[in-house]
């Protein structure tokens, strides 16, 4: 299936094809042979981690497929031999990257596959290159031919056809070891340029590939002095790809043998059937009996909250005129994490057990009291597609939503305030450092406790702690060499003493203003190394795409042990944000702009893809009045997310994900500070058309 894709930056308009998603790495983490890129892409939704050693470099790298036409790929590069003697190294230099590939035509019947692609894009430039690719099938076999520029094409066999456009394509230069801008100049220039291309063998249904490549690198140009002699550019090598586990090996330039792995999964495909959920109310046919005949008997509430409870679902209060053809039934649940699932079972469970005098059923979906949407329901529509077995319901529109009410709701039909509980939770946690110069990775393993109470409908309060398991965290000896005020690169000194600590101790006073407004005051220990007072108003229009608010805090740095002390150091920042969602790419975007942790001013852009899974993949940027030189290495504030819903994974449905952000290293200049329960995510549940949304995609 063909999209149309515009490229500004290379102004290209191509059509993109959803590729196959076995397409597996090559030895610095992009779709590929073994050296050498292709234009082939392993399917949006794909994520990938693995390790390759092939001299005179290891590589650990993230990959992630946001889209068909786009793959972008994080990569932390170790030079461990030496061209001097060919020794290893231990203590081998680093240099850390990030790749992008954008695919600009799809393979036809007779056109091939056509793609452009950056290595080390904003990095110090050490292993930049750029390159064109193209890909074409002949049965078994799948052909590629590039032009690459900078590693990729250092060999020179060819002119740079650029130069004739201008003189400053002749000259390419390096950012050096601070790195961190995105040098346009850079890009497709020098002097020379060379092929590169190969070939793979892959039998039809078979996992097994073979592999033959010319590389365009001939190796005298190195960094670090890691410079080879290479006679021979072609290299052979196999690949076997699983769908979650692939494997990689070589032997290249005639004398070295290069081995990879990496563990993948495709995040855009729902997870495992959910057979530990409890089953459904069985639904007849409208043509068949079943449902309540009793006009004028009222609803049976007992009966209606038994069904919903094997269900996980807590009924809050029913309601009917007498006679009347609406009902409206209110709801809790914190089992399934689209709400759009449990709506679909109280339309269900409905369905069958009002009284027969009911047409239309108006489903309420409340949390801590707070009503979050109103949807009306068919009730023989519901009947008739539940009843052909059609996971999905009635076809909704934004006018069968009606605005939530403002006044608090009880359980009516329990007795209690659906507040009354005490939460608890205790489980693992992982955290990591990428980048630490002294070490390539580092790691520590925790177990989590926290509690969480709902005092009232607008009042919560929740407490975490850790205790440290095993890992190398604490190990971190390198002091921060900031000129800034040492907001976040203090952070080994809180990983080396505040192993076991206090992670967050916090209240939320969260109340709607009105439909549309929605207002927080916050006071405690935030994170792990702030804690003050804070408050936040957010503007989100009813079914509306898009929101903005703002925050403003006053918060004091914590003492390096995570209990109660605190330092000296204290700070009032504040952000306006503008939340937007943009439905033909599935993109999230933020934008906020105000003064950091630093106390220095400017902006964060946060894009992130979601898909109907619940899974994103995400980047964020930002910049301030700090200068390049004053923020140090990387030159200013940027990484990536990703966010993972267990439900992918258990045979169970769960409203539990793991967020993971990755940055190439921490520095001070532009960090902002957590203050409490974010208003966009806690009113995530008011947005309609993430219900029409989930509902579509099911």
């Amino acid at each position: 299936m063909n999209r149309i894709l515009i490229v500004g930056l290379l102004r290209v308009r191509g059509v993109v094809e959803a590729v196959e998603p076995l397409a597996p790495s090559n030895s610095v983490g992009n779709v590929g042979l073994m050296q050498t890129p292709t234009a082939r892409f392993s399917g949006a939704g794909n994520l990938r981690a693995g390790f390759s050693s092939a001299r005179p470099l290891d590589a650990f790298f993230i990959s992630a497929q946001p889209y068909d036409w786009l793959e972008a790929t994080y990569r932390y590069t170790t030079f461990r031999y030496s061209g001097i003697d060919g020794t290893f190294s231990e203590d081998g230099r680093i240099d850390k990257s990030f790749d992008v590939k954008l695919g600009l035509l799809s393979e036809g019947r007779w056109m091939p596959a056509f793609a452009a692609g950056l290595y080390d894009l904003g990095g110090t430039g050490l292993l930049s290159a750029e390159y064109v690719v193209l890909g074409k099938r002949i049965g078994d076999f799948d052909l590629s031919l590039g032009l690459g520029w900078g590693r990729l094409g250092a060999r020179g066999g060819l002119d740079n056809p650029f130069t004739a456009l201008s003189d400053s394509f002749e000259t390419r230069e390096s950012q050096g070891e601070q790195g961190g801008q995105f040098e346009v100049k850079r890009v497709f220039s020098g002097p020379a340029t060379d092929l590169f291309g190969g070939i793979r063998w892959q039998p039809e249904g078979s996992r097994w590939a073979l592999m033959i490549e010319r590389e365009g690198n001939d190796y005298s140009s190195e960094p670090f002095g890691n410079n080879l002699e290479v006679e021979w550019p072609i290299n052979v090598g196999f690949a076997y790809q699983g769908r979650q586990f692939g494997v990689r090996g070589s032997w290249e330039r005639g004398d070295q043998l290069s081995l990879g792995f990496y563990f993948s999964d495709d995040l855009s495909k729902p997870g495992p059937a959910k057979v530990l959920d409890p089953p459904p109310t069985p639904v007849s046919p409208p043509d068949v009996g079943g449902v309540r005949s009793d006009e004028g008997g009222g609803i049976d509430v007992e009966a209606l909250r038994d069904a919903l409870r094997r269900q996980g679902i807590l009924l809050l209060r029913a309601a009917q005129a007498d006679g009347a053809a609406r009902a409206t039934i209110w709801y809790s649940q914190r089992s399934y994490r689209e709400p759009v699932h449990s709506t679909l079972r109280v339309a269900r469970t409905s369905s069958m057990l009002l009284p027969a005098e009911v047409e239309t059923i108006e489903i309420v979906d409340v949390v801590a009291g707070q009503e979050q949407s109103r949807v009306l329901v068919d009730r023989q529509a519901v009947r008739a597609q539940a009843s052909l077995q059609q996971p999905e319901l009635p076809v909704l529109s934004s006018q069968q939503f009606r605005r939530p009410r403002l006044e608090v709701v009880t359980d009516d039909a329990g007795g209690k305030s659906p507040w009354h509980n005490l939460d608890w939770f205790v489980g693992p946690r992982y955290r990591q450092s990428l980048g630490d110069p002294d070490e390539s990775y580092r790691a520590q393993l925790l177990l989590q406790f926290g509690l969480y109470k709902q005092w009232s409908a607008y009042l919560q309060t929740s407490a975490v702690a850790e205790v440290g398991i095993v890992g190398n965290l604490d190990d971190i000896e390198r002091e921060s060499d900031s000129t800034l005020p040492r907001v976040r690169s203090d952070i080994a000194a809180y990983y080396r003493e505040g192993e076991h600590g206090l992670r967050r101790l916090e209240a939320n006073y969260i109340r709607p203003l009105s439909d549309t407004v929605f207002g927080r005051v916050s006071a405690g220990i935030f994170e792990e190394m702030y804690g003050g007072v804070a408050a936040e108003l957010l503007y989100r229009p009813f079914a509306s795409n898009w929101a903005m608010g703002v925050n403003v805090n006053r918060v004091r740095q914590r003492a390096f042990d995570q209990r109660f002390g605190f330092r000296d150091y204290e700070v009032t920042t504040g952000h306006a944000t503008v939340y937007h969602y943009f439905a033909p790419l599935a993109m999230h975007s933020q934008l906020s702009a105000g003064c950091y942790l630093a106390r220095d001013c400017g902006a964060t852009l946060k894009l992130e893809r979601e898909f109907s899974t619940g899974a994103r993949f995400g980047i964020f940027a930002t910049k301030t009045n700090v200068s390049s030189e004053e923020f140090g290495e990387g030159s200013f504030d940027k990484g990536f997310v990703i966010t993972i819903p267990f439900d992918l994974f258990l045979p169970r449905s769960s409203t539990a994900v793991a967020d993971i952000s990755f940055r190439p290293l921490t520095r001070d200049g532009g960090q902002m500070v957590r203050d409490g329960v974010s208003l966009y995510a806690e009113t995530q549940r008011r947005d309609v058309l993430r219900i029409l949304r989930a509902r579509n995609k099911r």
